[in-house]
Formats: C-alpha cells, structure tokens, sequence
C-alpha cells in the first residue's frame, strides 16, 4: 500500500510535461493544412494582492484586496499552407475600461501561391502588421494583460520594452543560427495633424538557440532598434496600454486618477532620436533555467539627453508542473538615480492551461529623478492565478 502511495505521488507530481520557454514560435507545418480553421482562444487572470509601500511623502492606503480580474480574447487563423492570422483583444484591462484590438499581424513560412519559391522559404520567417518588435528577448518573459502564463513572476521588467506598431519583419532561422531585420513607423499610431509621424524605425537581433548536449540549451541574442534624428516621437517603453501588474504601488495621497504604470521606471515614450541595445543569455540545464538581460539606451526626448540602462538576473528551477525561482532586476539613468528589484516566489500548473503562481517583491527607488518618492519602497506578496487556452 505504502509503494503504492509513493507510486501514485510521483505520477501527479510528473504527471504533466515540463515547461519549456519559448522564444520565436516555430515555423508553421503546412502539412496539417487542409482548409481555413479558425481558432478563438482567451486568457484570465486574477490577482490577490498584498503590498505595503512607504515613502518621505505620504502615499495612498493600500489594502489587501483583489485586483481588476483582466481578460483577453484571441484569434488565430489558418489561411493557407505556411500562412496564418494572430489577432488579440483586451476585453478587460487596468488601463482601458472598453474592449478594443491590441494587435494582429499575419505569419508566412510558405508561398502557396509561389510553389517555385518553397526552398526559399524553409529558412525564412515573415511577420507583417500591428506587433510588438522583436527587439530583445525580455519581451517573451513579460505578461500581457491577461496572458501571463509564460510570466514566471507577477511583474514585467521595470524598464518594461512593449509597443504594438505597424510593421514587417523577416527572421532567418538554420542549424541553430537566426537573423532578424525588422522596421516599423515607431508609433503606435501614424499621428494627427502636425504630429504625423516622420520615417521609419529599425530593429534588427542576431542570435544562436540550440541544444549544446542533449540536457543543455544555449541561447543568446544581442537585439538594437534604431530611432533616426528628427522623428516625430518613437515608442518603446510606453507602448502597453494594459497597465503594470502592481496595482496602485507608489501613488502619492495627492495625486489625480491612477498611475496604470506603477512599479516600472523607463525612459518613457516620445524619443526624437534613440539607439537602444539589448544583450540576452539563456541556459537551460535539466530543470535549471538561467536568463539575463543587459539593456542600454542613449536617446533625446523633449530635447534633452537620456541614457538608461537595465540589467537582471533570473533564474527557474521546473520540477514537473511546479516550479521556484528568483529574479534581480535594476535601472540606473546613468545619473545617479536607479530603482532595484527582487523576487522570488513559484508556481504550480496545475493543468497545462491553468497556473496559479506566489510572487514576493521588494523594490526599492534611489535618486532625485523619482522626486518625492526618492528613499521610497515597496514590498509584500501577490498571488496571481491564470487561465490560458
């Protein structure tokens, strides 16, 4: 009886397959093509959140309560062989209370209607219309409103690189190797009146991800994006309308309406001029996951001078369906002021489509650019659960 306990334990601990973190999806099979198919997913999320914060100025009570619960809608359509259609919708989200498209952009592995040009194709992947750039690796880590299941924490990166601009990009993937080169309007709109935007901005990433050994994958990437003098105002770090996943962390008791930004520090948006880098390493050895980010950006916005730089440090130990782990992560302006974060915390799937995950933060803001909330800090527990499908 006793061996069939200890049986039975180790089935419902390894009973569902271990998570693998994905990067850029895999090409399409245009094999299991055989005609249009329409597939509408959604993703939930709710959290318990359970924060303190305190500062030099006084700051709005935060109470233990239940956040907004956010939803997404999805849509996925298979066109044609090698051709398919991503569209998301935010039903819920912090910041927009009315559901609206996010984004959609159209995948092409093949050229059905170019049978000649499939050997061209086997190595290239083309994403074309409203899209998150693939600038860095930082952003497959992040929780998108409702989606959050590939978020091992509950937080985004503090200096959190989103937007969903109109454009195109092609990656070259072969023998583990990838190129991408990518360009789009900078905006997340093409702007009104005399703020019609004015040329394009590029982002290109070069990269290695394979396995090493049959237990070790190697993965790493050093990502620009490239913003031209003269632009009418570029954006990168203030291009999710969603909203940050600590609610309400930092407002002052004087301050109107809600900050749907809070926890995150960034050179915002509206850059006229910007080079901005990203160096990325990933190492996954059994159930060891490593991931580092280095960040650094020189750019002009409303006329002065911005250099930021991020780093982190994450790491993941996966054991069947749960998981622990523990994250660093640290801003500097490169003047003096910086903001610094830690987590750790863990997470169960309990089914593949179901994550119920445990976050503890401490973060902490140094330095005049935060004003009064310099000296500030912020910290306790949120308890994050998910649904994905």
């Amino acid at each position: 009886m006793k061996r069939k306990m200890i049986l039975f334990s180790l089935a419902v601990l390894f009973g569902f397959g271990t998570f693998a973190q994905q990067f850029e999806q895999p090409q399409i099979d245009d094999h299991e093509f055989d005609k249009l198919k329409v597939k509408v997913g959604g993703d939930f999320a709710l959290q318990l959140q359970m924060l303190d914060h305190e500062a030099p100025v006084e700051l709005i009570d935060l109470k233990n309560n239940f956040n907004l619960p956010t939803a997404n809608l999805n849509i996925t359509a298979d066109l044609a062989p090698g051709i398919q259609l991503f569209m998301n919708n935010y039903m819920s989200s912090r910041h927009h209370n009315e559901a609206w498209v996010e984004g959609g952009y159209l995948t092409i592995d093949k050229f059905p209607f170019l049978p000649s040009a499939d050997n061209l194709m086997k190595d290239f992947t083309i994403r074309a219309g409203v899209m998150m750039p693939n600038y860095g690796d930082a952003h497959f880590y992040r929780s998108n409103n409702a989606f959050v299941i590939n978020n091992p924490f509950v937080g985004n990166w503090i200096m959190d690189s989103y937007t969903t601009n109109p454009g195109l990009e092609i990656l070259f993937r072969k023998n583990g190797f990838l190129a991408l080169v990518g360009t789009n309007n900078g905006r997340m709109n093409y702007g009104r009146g005399n703020d019609i935007g004015e040329d394009l901005v590029f982002n290109w990433k070069l990269g290695y991800d394979d396995y090493v050994t049959d237990n070790l994958r190697l993965r790493a990437t050093l990502s620009g994006y490239h913003v031209g003098e003269g632009h009418s105002g570029s954006y990168l770090w203030g291009g999710d309308r969603a909203g940050a996943r600590y609610y309400n962390v930092m407002q002052t008791a004087d301050a109107e309406g809600d900050n749907f930004r809070s926890g995150r520090w960034s050179p915002g948006s509206g850059q006229t001029e910007m080079n901005s880098y990203m160096a990325n390493l990933f190492l996954q050895f059994h159930g060891l996951e490593v991931f580092g980010i280095y960040e650094t950006m020189k750019g002009v916005r409303g006329g002065n001078d911005q250099h930021f730089t991020q780093t982190a440090l994450q790491a993941i130990y996966r054991l069947g369906s749960f998981y622990v782990g523990t994250r660093l992560n640290k801003v500097s302006d490169n003047n003096d002021s910086s903001v610094n974060r830690f987590n750790i915390g863990g997470g169960w799937y309990m089914v593949n489509n179901v994550l119920v995950k445990l976050d503890y933060v401490n973060q902490e803001y140094e330095g005049a650019a935060h004003g009064n909330i310099d000296g500030g800090k912020f910290n306790g527990l949120v308890l994050e659960a998910a649904i994905s499908f």
